[in-house]
């Protein structure tokens, strides 16, 4: 043990517990956790169980980096108040829709609005989309191949707009936003227009039923705790060392638990595109959640496809400089990352922790790594190799930090 660690003590129940998790190679599924595949999002089973581990009900949860809200949706159905940030406007869209409580009288429009899906999705000539086609947002989806899908998703799009009430329009938005990433995203060959069709009936079954669930769970948490459900979950849309002027100014308790999977330095993740036709990028997720982008690949990741992380170390430096002023002696950070080259950028990362007011603590006790770190293999991921070809990135580490 060196003088820049130290032992994380924990009970062996805990321990285990935690551990477990870490190396659980389950589907993500669940709640509202199928909502949408978020690039690189964590696995609940981990995150439930930091969570139970390392902060109690009513304690405050933050995620600098939220993604698709996996680490909101655990914390709220385990009566914790959270609040995750992220640069990106489309995993903000997917955190909102995912948190939501639904009422009854909600879930009842959802399956009055997608009982007759197929009248919704007709081709249909829609001009009003012409602004986001000219902006760049159908590349790629107005060959032969795709024209179908493209038509549908311009007439749902387009009902989903109607609607009056922005809670039930995101929702149906997302409905239509899932069945299409499962039509076009990374796909060889576009299903028929009749398989979307019924994709979208069985995605907005599986939806309802998820929500339903995930309403009647956080219902519960809230009375247990007590808490006023308008601000038990907060999702925003800002940069992660933003998020800790929200909590100086929303005068909340320093968060016990500091849960978060940052960009991987030197991984290259699409997280703000699909990739159609062997890889072609379209930015089509943003139009059908009604969300701008405008952005490039360096903006999510932190730093571009070269191997210079100058900008990223800066990046991740800026956000827990930021976040130790709102932390204080109890309070513990996890992350979850992967290298592209874990031999050189491991050591540099944790001396940017360092820099930023951190002591990394090991699980040394309970485990039998050569580091005392927690690797677990990234189970079934397309985005392993890096530029280079390398596959080091097909590894994740559990870090974690406590307040130097």
């Amino acid at each position: 043990m060196s003088d820049k660690t130290a032992r994380l003590k924990l009970g062996w129940h805990e321990a285990d517990k935690f551990i477990t998790a870490v190396y659980s190679q389950e589907r993500v599924t669940g709640l509202t956790h199928d909502f949408y595949k978020y690039p690189a999002r964590f696995s609940p089973q981990f995150c439930r169980a930091a969570i139970d581990v390392f902060s109690n009900p009513g304690d405050l949860i933050t995620d600098l980096f939220a993604g698709g809200g996996t680490s909101l949706v655990e914390s709220r159905v385990a009566g914790r108040l959270s609040v995750g940030t992220d640069i990106s406007s489309l995993a903000n869209f997917v955190s909102r829709v995912k948190t939501r409580i639904y009422s009854h009288a909600d879930l009842a429009y959802f399956e009055k609005w997608f009982k007759n899906v197929d009248e919704k999705l007709c081709r249909e000539t829609v001009s009003r989309h012409a602004d986001w086609r000219e902006a760049g947002y159908f590349r790629n989806l107005t060959t032969p191949q795709t024209w179908h899908i493209r038509k549908a998703l311009e007439a749902g799009v387009t009902r989903a707009g109607r609607i009056r009430d922005i809670k039930r329009e995101e929702f149906v938005r997302c409905v239509l936003l899932r069945a299409a990433q499962w039509a076009l995203d990374g796909r060889r060959e576009i299903p028929t227009l009749a398989a979307f069709r019924y994709r979208v009936t069985i995605v907005a079954g599986k939806m309802i039923d998820g929500a339903r669930l995930f309403s009647l769970q956080a219902r519960r948490a809230d009375r247990a705790i007590g808490a006023d459900s308008k601000t038990r979950t907060v999702c925003l849309h800002r940069r992660a060392e933003e998020l800790a002027d929200y909590i100086e100014k929303t005068g909340q308790a320093a968060p016990k638990l500091v849960i978060t999977s940052p960009p991987y330095p030197g991984v290259h993740i699409v997280y703000h595109r699909w990739q159609v036709h062997g890889g072609r990028e379209t930015p089509a997720p943003f139009w059908v959640a009604n969300q701008l982008d405008g952005s490039g690949e360096s903006f999510y990741l932190m730093h571009a496809r070269s191997n210079e992380l100058k900008r990223y170390h800066q990046g991740i430096a800026k956000a827990f400089s930021a976040t130790s002023r709102i932390v204080d002696t109890d309070s513990i950070v996890v992350q979850m990352v992967a290298f592209s080259n874990p031999k050189d950028q491991l050591p540099r990362y944790l001396g940017v922790m360092e820099e930023a007011g951190y002591k990394e603590h090991l699980l040394s006790e309970h485990i039998d790594s050569k580091d005392g770190r927690l690797w677990r293999n990234v189970p079934g991921r397309k985005w392993h190799a890096n530029s280079k070809g390398q596959l080091a990135s097909g590894k994740e580490v559990v870090l974690i930090h406590r307040p130097a």
